[in-house]
C-alpha cells in the first residue's frame, strides 16, 4: 500500500484531518484498530466553536443532527454554585451561543463517514505495529496488521499519529511523557429516565468531579474523574456501589440520578494527562490528544482535535506541493498549535490544580454566585468562542460588557 499520507487513528483529529487533506485531492489512508461505530469512553459535550470546523468538514448544523443543545454550565462544589452562560460577542456568528451534547459512538462515526465522502480510504480494524523508517532515521510509513492477523508494509510521504492520549506514534517517536502529578482516570455511562436540561453542570469533588450532560435521544451522559489512588482503594467490584458512595460530596448528581436506568457498564480510560516534546518529525506528526492532553474539565477536548487537525491540514498541504518547503511548513504547525492551544492547556493545569483545595473551589464559586457576569465570562471561554489573550484587550472587555447587559 502507498499514499500520500496515512493516519493512525479515526477519532475527530484523524477523521477531520483526512477530511480535510482528501478534499484537496491527495490519497489519504485513514487506519484504526476499532470499526466504527465504536464505544468511546469520553466526556460528550462539544464546545460552541466546534460548529463552524464542522461545518467545513461537510458536516450539516448540529441542530439538525438530533444532538442535545447545550446553552451554558452549572457549577456546584462544596455547597455553592453558579451558573454561566455562553454569550453571543460583537462580530460571532449565533451559533456561538450553543453547545452540544452528542455521544461520541455517533459522532466520531458522522466524522469517518464525512472523510470517506470526501475521498479518504478508511481501513477498520487496521492496527499500526510499528513505524517504518528510511536510513537516515526519517518516518516512511507503517506496518499494519489487518483483521485476519497478516501484516502490510504501508509507506506514505507522510505519517499521522491521531491515535490518542496513549498514543503508539508518540511513544515510538520517543517523545510521549507522563503529566505524573495528574494522574486521573474517568469512568463513564449513559442514562435514561434523567430530565434534560439546557446546560452541563460540573460538580467539583477533591481531586475530582462530576462532569454530565444531555446528549442524543435524550440520553444522560455522566463522568466521574478521580484520581487513580481513589480507584485502587476502592473496597468492592460494584461499580454503581463506588459511584453512588461519592454523591453526598455532590448531592447534586445523585439526585438527578435516582430512579434513572444505566445502559450499558461503566467503562473506564486514563490516564488523562500526557505531554509531548515535539510534535513534528522528519515525515510524521501528532495531531489531537496524541500531540498532548491536559482534561480541561469544562469539554474543549474535541475542539482542540479539529483546531488542530485543521492547522496540520494547511501545513501538509504545503509541504506536499513544496517538499523542500516542509520543515518550515510543520514548524508553523507547531507554532500554530502552541499558540492557540498552549495558553489553554496552562489554563487547565492550574484549573486542576486549584480542585486540590476545597477552600479556594468554595470561595471561587460564590464569587461567581454573586457576578453572574463573570461566571458568563468563564464558561464562554471554555466554549472556546474566547481566547485567554482577548482579555488583555479592553475592546474585549467593551464587547463582552454589551452581550451581558
Amino acid at each position: 500500500m502507498h499514499c500520500d499520507v496515512l493516519v493512525l487513528g479515526a477519532g475527530p483529529a484523524g477523521s477531520a484531518l483526512a477530511n480535510e487533506l482528501a478534499r484537496g485531492g491527495f490519497h489519504v489512508l485513514l487506519a484504526d484498530r476499532k470499526a466504527f461505530p465504536r464505544h468511546k469512553p469520553c466526556g460528550e459535550f462539544l464546545s460552541p466553536q466546534c460548529a463552524p470546523y464542522l461545518e467545513a468538514l461537510g458536516l450539516p448544523a448540529p441542530a439538525s443532527l438530533g444532538v442535545h443543545l447545550v446553552g451554558g454550565m452549572r457549577l456546584f462544589g462544596y455547597g455553592a454554585r453558579a451558573l454561566g452562560r455562553f454569550r453571543q460577542l460583537a462580530g460571532r456568528p449565533a451559533t456561538d451561543r450553543s453547545g452540544f451534547g452528542v455521544r461520541r459512538e455517533r459522532f466520531d462515526h458522522w466524522l469517518v463517514q464525512a472523510a470517506e465522502r470526501a475521498g479518504a480510504t478508511f481501513l477498520p480494524r487496521h492496527e499500526c505495529k510499528t513505524l517504518l523508517r528510511d536510513r537516515d532515521g526519517s518516518v516512511t510509513g507503517a506496518m499494519l496488521r489487518d483483521p485476519s492477523g497478516a501484516l502490510h508494509e504501508c509507506t506514505a510521504r507522510w505519517v499521522v499519529g491521531a491515535d490518542g492520549v496513549h498514543s503508539m506514534v508518540a511513544r515510538e517517536l520517543g517523545v510521549q511523557r507522563r503529566e505524573t502529578w495528574l494522574d486521573q482516570f474517568a469512568l463513564v455511562a449513559h442514562f435514561e429516565g434523567v430530565s434534560p436540561l439546557p446546560t452541563a453542570e460540573v460538580h467539583l469533588l477533591r481531586g475530582g468531579f462530576f462532569a454530565a450532560t444531555t446528549v442524543d435521544e435524550n440520553l444522560f451522559s455522566v463522568n466521574l474523574v478521580l484520581p487513580r489512588q481513589a480507584l485502587q482503594t476502592r473496597t468492592s467490584r460494584d461499580w454503581d456501589a463506588f459511584v453512588a458512595g461519592w454523591f453526598p460530596s455532590a448531592p447534586g448528581i445523585g439526585e438527578r440520578l435516582a430512579g434513572a436506568r444505566r445502559l450499558e457498564p461503566w467503562r473506564g480510560t486514563g490516564p488523562l494527562a500526557w505531554s509531548t516534546t515535539a510534535q513534528t518529525f522528519a515525515g510524521a506528526a501528532l495531531v489531537g490528544d496524541a500531540a498532548g492532553y491536559v482534561d480541561p474539565l469544562t469539554g474543549e477536548g474535541i475542539y482542540y482535535a479539529l483546531f488542530g487537525a485543521r492547522a496540520l491540514a494547511e501545513a501538509l498541504r504545503q509541504a506536499l506541493h513544496e517538499p523542500a518547503r516542509s520543515r518550515a511548513a510543520l514548524a508553523s504547525y507547531a507554532r500554530e498549535r502552541a499558540r492557540e492551544l498552549g495558553p489553554r492547556f496552562l489554563a487547565a493545569k492550574a484549573l486542576q490544580r486549584a480542585l486540590r483545595h476545597p477552600w479556594l473551589v468554595r470561595s471561587f464559586l460564590r464569587g461567581l454566585g454573586r457576578w453572574p457576569a463573570l461566571a458568563d465570562l468563564l464558561v464562554t471561554m471554555s466554549g472556546d468562542t474566547i481566547h485567554p489573550r482577548d482579555l488583555l484587550r479592553l475592546s474585549f472587555w467593551r464587547d463582552f460588557g454589551r452581550a451581558t447587559a
